[in-house]
């Protein structure tokens, strides 16, 4: 018997939980498949074999390679009893894969820089026109946010990548956002927002880490593992987990759970004192706390950021922050409480002065596009004779009003970075907040789509085929010289059963030796209902 055959066979006998597991391991997850067979063709391909093979722990390699079945072999599908011929090929055919490790440092200090930048991150969302590249943000953006950050543009755009595979943020309408769970995520204490981060690519095998070089532990208990694929050696160094590709302490502790608690001990003691100045600007003297960082980034810009801080507070930062509902009283007894004193005079006149121009260059959507309008009209002709503008190709179509076929959200990004405090409205007049936080889009979940496709399976023999799957069948059968079970429903309208072995397909009809009976049976194909190998 084939390989396909004796894996079918071996499919056919699990229960629903274990062809569960199968399914799920599987990388298509069995879609397309409509029985035992196709899902044998499928788990026997190069592409189903190689990652199973790739994964294997030294001691099952050499298991396989040898042609000696165990538990774990057959648990994998890659035996039967007895291994099977094409994955021991295989085995013997793939060479480790080549690594090119990144060696980047890795400290308790690190994962405190990698949570100060996600969360400057998922602001800069809220704030900027974020494109959607490949590489993840453009390099300029990069640059700003590593200048603040004290980093290097590759360190912010990795950490960005890290921020993305933890769905914290996500692309909405060609532009990074950040999503529910990332706004979720900086109202979460430290060991809590590392324990996502860390959580996200934890994702080494069973294996008892030591400390030292990571690479080689791996490849040592598993040859043919493909390091590439292992998010802990990409983002290991900013959690504080690596340093120079080899594992440190915390990596040592078997879940990222206890290691959340250890990386919180050695964390920079958090002080949330800040001193408000004259010229507007605040200086946090020591580590701040995500929550009070969250909402200086509501109303001030960060300027520099690390154990010490300083953010700038301006009438763009004071309207941003009454565009996402906060209001000036709030803004001023957060720096209140956090400052322990009266704060300065020029504080409380800008804010009065901003509170007084908000929402006096309004954008709202039309069905041709957008609209700016303003009672102001030098400021609209400031705005139409404006260089950095111009892609917006705006026309004054009546008294106060500009207007452009592009997108509202377009317009309101390019006049902030203008810097025009434009406020985004809707028909009714409220005020529409650039916190935009996208959820993933409703879908059918995996384990539903694999519970359909397990139950297909196992009533596979009873249900209804197609006249192609029929075909199919008959034709695997006459070539491997099966017997099949068939339903047929005859021509008086009785279905009935037969059990043949398959000797001939011609003109529509399958000529077949009946097994119960011991004769020649000739029964038309388009009457088959559905045929079972046995």
């Amino acid at each position: 018997m084939s390989s396909i055959l004796e894996l079918a066979s071996q499919l056919r006998a699990k229960s629903s939980k274990e062809l569960t597991q199968t399914l799920e391991a599987s990388l298509g997850q069995g879609h397309g498949c409509d029985d035992y067979f196709d899902l044998s063709r499928v788990l026997l391909s190069r592409r189903e074999l190689e990652p199973k093979i790739r994964s294997l722990h030294s001691a099952q390699l050499e298991a396989l390679r040898s042609g000696t079945s165990t538990k774990a072999l057959v648990g994998l599908n890659l035996s039967t009893g007895e291994v099977i011929e094409e994955a021991r090929e295989l085995s013997l055919e793939l060479e480790p894969q080549k690594f090119k490790p990144a060696y980047h440092h890795g400290s308790y200090l690190s994962a405190f820089e990698t949570l100060l930048c996600v969360t400057e991150l998922l602001f800069a969302c809220e704030r900027h026109w974020l494109d959607v590249i490949r590489a993840g943000i453009r390099s300029q953006d990069a640059k700003e946010i590593a200048l603040k950050l004290k980093l290097t543009p590759k360190d912010v755009q990795r950490k960005f990548q890290l921020a993305v595979n933890a769905g914290l943020i996500g692309p909405s309408n060609s532009r990074w956002v950040a999503s529910k769970a990332g706004m979720a995520w900086l109202d979460m204490d430290r060991a809590a927002a590392w324990s996502v981060l860390a959580g996200s690519c934890w994702d080494l095998p069973e294996l008892q880490i030591v400390e030292g070089p990571l690479a080689e532990q791996l490849l040592k208990a598993f040859p043919l593992m493909n390091l590439a694929n292992i998010k802990m050696l990409e983002f290991g160094a900013d959690l504080g987990l690596v340093d120079q590709g080899s594992a440190l302490y915390p990596l040592t502790l078997t879940s990222s759970e206890k290691a959340a608690k250890d990386i919180a001990k050695h964390l920079p003691e958090i002080l949330d004192r800040l001193l408000v100045q004259g010229d507007l600007s605040i200086v946090s003297t020591g580590p701040i706390s995500t929550q009070l960082h969250r909402k200086l980034d509501t109303f001030a810009d960060s300027e520099d950021l690390g154990l010490a801080s300083r953010f700038r507070i301006s009438p763009m930062t004071i309207s941003h922050a009454l565009e996402t509902g906060m209001s000036v009283a709030e803004i001023y007894k957060t720096l209140e409480d956090a400052d322990g004193t009266r704060l300065p005079q020029p504080l409380e006149y800008v804010l009065k002065q901003a509170s007084e121009r908000f929402g006096q260059l309004r954008v709202l959507s039309n069905q041709a596009g957008t609209i700016i309008s303003s009672d102001d009209p030098i400021l609209l002709t400031q705005i139409a004779n404006e260089h950095s503008l111009r892609g917006l190709m705006l026309q004054p179509i009546a008294a106060g009003q500009l207007a452009t076929r592009l997108g509202l959200d377009l317009v309101y990004f390019n006049l902030r970075e203008a810097g025009y405090a434009a406020v985004m409205f809707d028909q009714t007049g409220q005020v529409i907040s650039p916190r935009v936080a996208i959820e993933p889009a409703a879908a059918i979940p995996e384990q539903d789509k694999i519970a359909a496709r397990v139950t297909r399976l196992i009533s596979g023999d009873k249900s209804q085929m197609g006249s192609d799957d029929v075909m199919r069948q008959l034709q695997f059968a006459q070539k491997n010289k099966l017997m099949v079970q068939i339903a047929i429903e005859m021509q008086d309208g009785r279905p009935q059963q037969f059990t043949l072995s398959v000797l001939g397909i011609a003109a529509g009809r399958l000529r077949g030796k009946d097994q119960e009976k011991d004769a020649e049976r000739t029964l038309p194909i388009s009457r088959i209902q559905s045929v079972v190998l046995v």
